[in-house]
């Protein structure tokens, strides 16, 4: 039953995963099954559930199945739900300073555990936030190239996914939409297959939404370059479009995102406008701290290209604070360098 819920969340049956999961759910509260409520709740929180509910919903369960693992001596599934619940906690908009401390104690943890493979995952992410905090030590941290040279070594594709995604996020969040659209043709189609029903594919679809028409706004060559990525992006703006037409309330922020940029390229100024707005207002309704940041980053250049300067101050302004308040400090700081300059 727990392989037939994954299969329909995985294959966009959400309806019948959950309807299965919650039977499965039911089966992990009796008496007995305390040896598969490990495994039994990493599948359902990792796999299932964040399709139809907030994400944030999922940490408490996670935290549970890594305590249920550590009681029933399933050590492995315990790891997983750590790499789990440490996935959900970054794009989730926890702040960033005590997820720092959280992520490293998880790492400490697995490292005790000799569970290498989990500890690499998580590490991916704590990379992450240090970059963003400026605890960064170039010295003393693996980096990401490190981290795809292990998941090369080992034949790991979630990690190589884990990775490349928190990476193309890095360079959205610098505007470094050259290097991201580099980054996202190299993610093939096999790494998003390594972790299908995961949230990571769904963040990935809309970076890759984000990305491709940033590409197609940008692009100064030939009319069939920015029609091929203009359609790209269209292509993973109605894959999120799809997911939250069956009741994914974690994508629709990103929908009004992406939804803005398209209607930036198509010079339609009152879809932009209207598009832009919306997004800052669910993603700070939700706690997704970071797209709240991003959105009024990208709503501040809009603005700024269209001469309204009361505006572009504005957004400016708004995007800075959320993403101190999220706690991406060196974020604001290169900002604010690059403004003096």
């Amino acid at each position: 039953m727990l392989s037939s819920s994954f299969l329909s969340a995985a294959f966009g049956k959400f309806d019948e995963g959950r309807e299965m999961a919650k039977a499965v759910q039911l089966l992990l509260d009796k008496p007995g099954m305390q040896h598969k409520k490990s495994f039994g709740l990493f599948i359902l929180e990792c796999f299932i559930y964040h399709w139809t509910s907030p994400l944030q919903g999922t940490l408490a369960p996670l935290l549970e199945g890594y305590q249920a693992g550590l009681e029933t001596g399933d050590v492995e599934r315990a790891g997983l739900n750590l790499v789990a619940r440490s996935s959900t906690l970054w794009y989730s908009g926890r702040n960033l300073e005590g997820l720092q401390v959280e992520l490293q104690t998880y790492i400490n943890v697995l490292a005790q555990l000799n569970l290498e493979s989990s500890r690499m995952d998580v590490l991916a992410y704590l990379l992450a936030v240090k970059k963003l905090r400026g605890t960064y030590n170039a010295e003393e941290d693996d980096d990401f190239e490190a981290i795809l040279q292990v998941a090369a070594d080992t034949g790991n594709k979630s990690l190589r996914v884990f990775a490349m995604t928190l990476q193309l996020e890095l360079l959205v969040f610098d505007n470094e939409w050259k290097s991201a659209t580099s980054l996202l043709l190299e993610v093939t189609p096999e790494d998003l297959a390594s972790a299908v029903g995961m949230f990571i594919v769904v963040r990935f679809t809309f970076m890759d939404a984000l990305v491709s028409l940033k590409k197609a706004q940008l692009t100064t060559t030939t009319w069939l370059e920015k029609r091929k990525w203009k359609r790209r992006g269209v292509k993973s703006l109605k894959t999120l479009q799809g997911w939250a037409k069956k009741g994914n309330p974690n994508v629709v922020h990103s929908i009004h995102l992406v939804t803005a940029e398209l209607a930036v390229l198509k010079h339609n100024k009152t879809e932009a406008e209207k598009n832009f707005k919306s997004v800052t207002t669910i993603a700070a309704k939700n706690g997704f701290l970071q797209d709240k940041a991003l959105a009024h980053q990208l709503a501040g250049q809009y603005f700024t290209s269209q001469g309204d300067q009361y505006w572009a101050n504005y957004h400016k302004e708004c995007s800075q604070k959320a993403f101190l308040d999220w706690g991406a400090t060196t974020k604001v700081e290169e900002a604010n360098m690059r403004h003096n300059d």
